[in-house]
């Protein structure tokens, strides 16, 4: 007996419809550990001070700040490329306002082995006042290539993270430290390292695809060694760049990895190609049975704030926010849909959009067709007569003269909206029946 649509993981009427093959048997038994909820720490503020030619202002940042807050964002960085006492300043703005959401301070730097008065580093982050630290473990590129095997050993390393972070957690702060390029190195090596933070005491440790150039299947495999590694107490972060356009796909093959914790910005914005685009994220996981703690309705307008303060142009194309995104031209993909899920697997409603469909070049100039034996605008005679309108062929072609004209002549967009094409109907309809009067 098949089972209702209800009762299928993989489909909610009127809110998505995605594929069931991430279901079967084979694809469960690739993701053992992947928890059903995962939390995203989310760095627009922090990244977005590393976008060239796009930073926010005072009163822009603490407006984004409230806005991932009151979406349901756990953790959100501070920027990091601030003074010491805007980002204490910013950090007492947030508190006034309420914010709910841990707030992050980013470092300090750690290098290994440990010399001259490194604790007064850690205090002048701790004593910022956020609720988390992620404290950063450096160390020269040679070195992570050449797995330790110079002058700075894989002991010194270890010895020094465990007595650093041993110092941390008797301040009372939550600590996910971080290693540098964690994704170039040996994966031993850095299972190594991570499980030191973890014995030391560490509430999480941050992984990182700095340069963006990981894939699925090496993310999941590396982020599934890091959690074996650390064990299930200790919470796995991952951050992937999106150098080469696969951050959101690498941010799901590390939740189904073990990964908990996902870093993510707005629009992606974020150093070089960016980062995890949180709407894109936010959605995906959802749909793919992942709870996110993420209020979905939020996402367009939380787009749009970021966009504007950013002073940024997005293609049309752009997934959640793009102009084009919640559109469609024709029929091609909207069959069987409820408030058009299946066009794009998620409905639009969902993100706090509206579907729009569009009559456009594809349909007022022939290329919507039938069939192959006719040019003939055959979704345009149906959406009449659906209207109630039987026009002559004199008026159809009246009706069509006027709308091509309309969308050949329509400033920054070359398309009508549906209620703009009935207009056009409802005026050749009226002006035949005022004229047999």
């Amino acid at each position: 007996m098949s089972k209702a649509p209800e009762d299928r993981p993989w489909h909610q009427p009127g809110k998505w419809l995605v594929n069931p093959a991430y279901w079967a048997d084979e694809a469960r038994a690739a993701r053992p550990r992947m928890h059903r909820r995962i939390n995203f720490i989310d760095c627009t503020v922090s990244e977005g001070d590393d976008c060239v030619g796009h930073q926010l202002n005072w009163n822009t940042r603490l407006g984004v700040i409230e806005r991932l807050d009151s979406i349901g964002v756990e953790e959100i960085t501070m920027p990091s490329h601030v003074t010491f006492s805007e980002e204490r300043d910013l950090i007492q703005a947030c508190r006034r306002m309420g914010i709910r959401s841990r707030l992050v301070a980013k470092g300090p730097g750690v290098r290994p082995p440990l010399r001259g008065d490194w604790r007064s580093f850690i205090d002048r982050h701790i004593d910022l006042g956020t609720e988390v630290i992620s404290p950063i473990f450096k160390w020269s590129y040679e070195d992570t290539i050449g797995d330790f095997s110079g002058a700075l050993s894989k002991d010194a390393i270890v010895d020094s993270i465990k007595e650093s972070i041993a110092y941390m957690k008797r301040q009372q702060v939550r600590v996910v430290p971080w290693m540098e390029d964690s994704m170039r190195a040996v994966t031993d090596t850095a299972c190594l390292f991570f499980k030191a933070m973890a014995d030391a005491g560490a509430d999480g440790v941050y992984t990182v695809d700095s340069r963006g150039n990981s894939t699925p299947l090496a993310t999941r495999v590396y982020i599934s060694r890091i959690r074996e590694a650390v064990g299930q107490k200790c919470d796995v972060y991952v951050q992937h760049h999106n150098d080469l356009g696969v951050a959101t796909a690498n941010a799901m093959a590390a939740v189904e990895g073990g990964a908990n914790w996902v870093d993510a910005s707005v629009i992606g914005i974020g150093d070089r190609g960016g980062c995890v685009a949180l709407e894109e994220a936010a959605a995906l996981f959802e749909m793919y049975g992942i709870e996110t703690g993420i209020k979905l309705e939020g996402l367009y307008e939380l787009c749009r704030y970021v966009r504007d303060a950013y002073g940024i142009a997005l293609p049309p194309w752009k997934p959640i926010i793009g102009s084009n995104w919640n559109k469609e031209e024709g029929v091609g993909h909207l069959e069987g849909s409820t408030d058009a899920e299946a066009t794009i697997g998620i409905a639009p409603h969902v993100i706090g959009r509206q579907f729009e469909p569009v009559i456009g070049g594809k349909i007022l100039f022939g290329r919507e067709r039938s069939s192959a034996e006719t040019d003939d605008p055959v979704l345009l005679r149906k959406l009449m007569r659906d209207w109630g309108y039987t026009p002559t062929e004199e008026q159809f072609q009246t009706v069509l003269f006027r709308a091509r004209a309309a969308v050949a002549t329509y400033y920054g967009r070359h398309y009508l909206l549906f209620d703009e094409f009935r207009s056009i109907c409802e005026g050749v309809m009226l002006a035949s029946y005022e004229s047999r009067r």
